[in-house]
């Protein structure tokens, strides 16, 4: 059986990355990967080699936990100010476990 899954990439400020990996988990998810990263968001004037640094938590989820992880994202990660970061969701069609060779998403 195959189960419908989504990655979840939260661009956040990196003052917030432990309460969010602390709301993913409290959502039943298990593994998180996290990355810092620089970037410009399209609003922000076009400043020639100048980024904001900010942290990346990725993570896959099951589609039914999908709307709970990221509200739980939003929740602790939203300051209301400009540059809280953005959550974009793809869908996972297959994974494979590098050392069992096993495919599917039954095996994240």
């Amino acid at each position: 059986m195959i189960k419908s899954m989504k990655k979840v990439e939260a661009i956040i400020r990196p003052g917030v990355r432990d309460a969010v990996v602390a709301a993913i988990k409290k959502n039943g998810v298990g593994g998180v990967t996290i990355q810092q990263v620089q970037g410009q968001g399209s609003q922000d004037p076009p400043l020639v080699g100048q980024y904001f640094s900010s942290d990346m938590v990725i993570c896959v989820v099951d589609d039914p936990k999908l709307d709970d992880v990221i509200n739980s994202i939003a929740s602790v990660a939203c300051t209301a100010t400009k540059g809280d970061g953005k959550v974009f969701v793809t869908d996972v069609v297959d994974a494979l476990d590098i050392c069992s060779k096993k495919r599917g998403t039954m095996d994240i």
